[in-house]
């Protein structure tokens, strides 16, 4: 059973996505309030090597032979990978496979250190998470460790979008009502215009349910309104003009297992079409394994028609 590759993940906007997770289930520097799976277990901004790299590359070098080439390898999963002190290494050894490029999806804590910059150098694309300017509205949303400071993280995000020759798109959580006012988007948009470099601009929100009740779905018409407010020169795209269901199927050389979908659930809700895509499987085949996981307690049915789990302590 895999223990830290997971996928092919449908990604929004990465397509086939096969992830890589570095870290424990919810180890991370935040304790987002629109968290898609559960509260944060380990609150660090501290560095550790929590996982053995070779051990990690052993198991994606073996999944690499079942599955059809993805369109990105992507480090991410259930907590923040620049905690791992190995991920320079570990993306250094992916890139001498010659199998996808390398993605980093990150939430920018770590950006104000010098080694986590140089170590992202080595990714092909990064996707940073900026929410807000304003340290009042940070700290309400994303509930750091005490250490991490905004205007460090801010300075970090700049000065490696100056030097990376990769591809950055930042991502925008807008959480309506929190960090949508007119200001907030306006000295977003003082920031973003400041930065070098950068590719693109991604508006999500809780197009799944969220951890906090008090975080809503931004429609349509609020994201474009955030856009046109943010007056960007580079593309700005929204969660919604992105599609669901990866536009081609992943190929196995196994047939799916219940542990495929349970290691998958774990870092990414999925509906049933998007599992039958990444999984490479009939629609029998799916609608078994979930109705035999169902009926064990370990899954369920959110109303957006995506499978979750239902206790995320219970897996890895």
């Amino acid at each position: 059973m895999r223990t830290y590759i997971f996928g092919p993940v449908p990604s929004r906007r990465l397509g086939i996505s096969l992830g890589v997770d570095l870290t424990p289930t919810k180890t991370c520097s935040f304790d987002c309030l629109y968290c898609q799976l559960s509260k944060t277990t380990f609150h660090t901004s501290e560095r550790h090597e929590f996982c053995n790299p070779d051990v990690v590359l052993a198991e994606l070098r073996e999944t690499l032979n079942e599955i059809a080439r993805p369109d990105w390898i992507t480090i991410s999963g259930t907590g923040e990978p620049t905690l791992h002190s190995g991920l320079g290494y570990i993306l250094a050894e992916i890139k001498k496979l010659g199998n996808a490029p390398t993605c980093v999806i990150t939430n920018s804590s770590l950006l104000h250190l010098p080694e986590v910059r140089n170590e992202l150098l080595l990714a092909d694309r990064l996707l940073p998470t900026l929410t807000s300017v304003n340290p009042e509205t940070f700290r309400k949303i994303h509930r750091p460790t005490s250490d991490l400071l905004l205007p460090a993280i801010l300075d970090g995000l700049r000065l490696f979008t100056a030097a990376f020759s990769g591809k950055v798109e930042i991502e925008i959580f807008v959480c309506p009502g929190i960090n949508d006012s007119e200001s907030e988007i306006l000295a977003l948009s003082e920031y973003l215009n400041s930065i070098e470099k950068l590719e693109s601009v991604y508006l999500n929100t809780a197009v799944r349910v969220p951890l906090a009740s008090e975080i809503k779905t931004a429609d349509q018409s609020r994201l474009n309104r955030f856009r046109d407010l943010l007056q960007l020169k580079v593309p700005v795209s929204t969660a919604f003009e992105h599609s669901l269901v990866p536009p081609k199927e992943s190929s196995w050389s196994r047939p799916a297992a219940s542990s495929d979908v349970l290691k998958l659930l774990l870092r990414h809700p999925c509906s049933q079409n998007q599992l039958e895509k990444v999984l490479g499987s009939p629609p029998e085949k799916i609608m078994a394994l979930l109705s035999a996981l169902e009926k064990q307690g370990l899954i369920s049915k959110e109303p957006n028609d995506c499978w979750a789990l239902t206790d995320y302590s219970q897996n890895r």
